[in-house]
């Protein structure tokens, strides 16, 4: 007879206030010391700050190159989740320029001539080509013009995006006695009002999109088994549990575009692209969607917000860096850490997705070594900051390159929330 004992905690307190230890599920995680809480606070209030200028100007988004101007808000939203599949490892503006040409065209294709196959479809903006070496490489292209697009993983992707388009076409859905496939729009409504009632309700959906996409077979596309998944409710329940447990590891194109849907130039698109679909509940599902608590999107972990140059630095006043693993996953810190201090009002504003703004910040501060203009440095903002009204702010704009009106009254980064934190990597 197997005995069954009692999991550790995930946090526990250890002594007083500021010392606490986040336990981690695995014994690689070991455990981890918060020196400073106070300290830890203040980070997470400025990383809230520039999380807010980032999203809040249009100007700092990143635009998919639609190849037409018509298209339905469904469409865009299908393109810019295909874009995101195929986003690794290289420059994004190629992926949103000329991948979000290609896949645009393909979408309109797909979403419009439902007498061709999802493989058909794909297979006409897919092509085998020679590099100059003579090697056999793959592509995507477009039909209407000469653009081309070799994404870094090409035939991984190729497998997701099939996947994703047959599962689509498979996957009806009936919305005021309306039937819809080929809709992602439509797939996520469907996740929204079936699960409505449930706390996790944009877990859920997180997990419903992660099935649809990036759940294979191996490395091959499977689409009959994520419809059997979807279909039926024990088995949808068992993988979300899955997911739940790993939902910090390897899932950053997924909640980016969660993300994206929630909030910023996306989140109007996808609001419009509800509108489009006919529902005596548009309105209801729409609020719902958009009244889902972002803490429970998780951090998209990447090379920016692991660079040691950052966290070690950043948090060396903070955390007992020797207690952590030399493999530090931040979104699985950061989502233990937030748990244990989300209650606490001087972090309201704050969620582990807003970390994501390193991917802006630490190729322009951290890797240029600019410590002495750093807004986490000993100096702060004193040189830097030039409090105008009507004018840029100087610091969102030199920290991570957002373009956001100074708002200089009970402005906490004038105040000095930030300062100081940093050891600096110039030490």
């Amino acid at each position: 007879m197997l005995r069954r004992f009692a999991p550790r905690p995930l946090c526990e307190i250890v002594s007083g206030n500021l010392t606490s230890v986040i336990r981690f599920a695995g014994a690689r995680m070991g455990k981890i010391k918060i020196k400073n809480k106070e300290l830890l606070i203040r980070i997470f209030k400025t990383i809230s700050w520039l999380d807010t200028h980032r999203w809040n100007t249009e100007d700092n988004y990143n635009f998919v190159n639609f190849f037409r101007n018509d298209l339905t808000s469904c469409e865009k939203i299908l393109t810019h989740w295909i874009c995101y599949i195929t986003d690794r490892q290289m420059p994004f503006e190629i992926v949103w320029d000329k991948g979000g040409y290609v896949f645009s065209e393909l979408v309109y294709e797909y979403s419009r001539n439902k007498n061709k196959s999802p493989e058909e479809i794909l297979k006409e903006h897919y092509e085998k080509y020679r590099d100059k070496k003579g090697k056999e490489r793959f592509r995507f292209k477009s039909n209407t013009s000469n653009i081309i697009f070799a994404s870094r993983y090409v035939t991984d992707d190729y497998q997701n995006i099939l996947q994703t388009l047959k599962v689509l076409d498979n996957y009806e859905i009936t919305i005021n006695e309306n039937k819809y496939k080929r809709n992602i729009v439509a797939f996520i409504l469907h996740f929204i009002q079936r699960f409505k009632e449930k706390d996790d309700l944009l877990i859920r959906v997180a997990c419903a999109l992660h099935l649809l996409t990036y759940n294979l077979d191996g490395k091959k596309a499977n689409s009959y088994k994520i419809l059997e998944i979807l279909n039926d409710d024990k088995k949808f329940e068992e993988k979300l549990e899955e997911f739940k447990k790993t939902s910090t590891r390897g899932k950053k194109r997924l909640w980016c575009c969660v993300r994206d849907y929630k909030k910023g130039l996306y989140n109007k698109i996808f609001s419009n692209a509800i509108k489009e679909i006919p529902n005596d509940h548009s309105n209801e599902l729409l609020d719902i969607w958009n009244n889902l608590p972002m803490n429970q999107i998780e951090l998209p972990g990447d090379v920016w917000n692991n660079s040691p140059l950052f966290r070690d630095n950043l948090f060396a006043n903070v955390l007992d860096l020797n207690t952590i693993p030399k493999t530090w996953n931040m979104s699985k810190i950061i989502r233990e850490i937030y748990n244990r201090l989300k209650n606490d009002e001087d972090i309201e504003d704050f969620y582990p997705e807003n970390f994501d703004i390193t991917f802006d910040f630490v190729p322009r501060m951290c890797n240029k070594k600019l410590c002495n203009v750093c807004l986490f440095g000993k100096n702060g903002v004193d040189f830097i900051c030039i409090p105008t009204k009507d004018k840029y702010c100087p610091v969102a704009l030199l920290s991570c390159g957002y373009i956001a009106k100074c708002k200089e009254k009970d402005c906490i980064i004038k105040e000095g929330v930030s300062k100081g934190i940093c050891r600096g990597g110039l030490k």
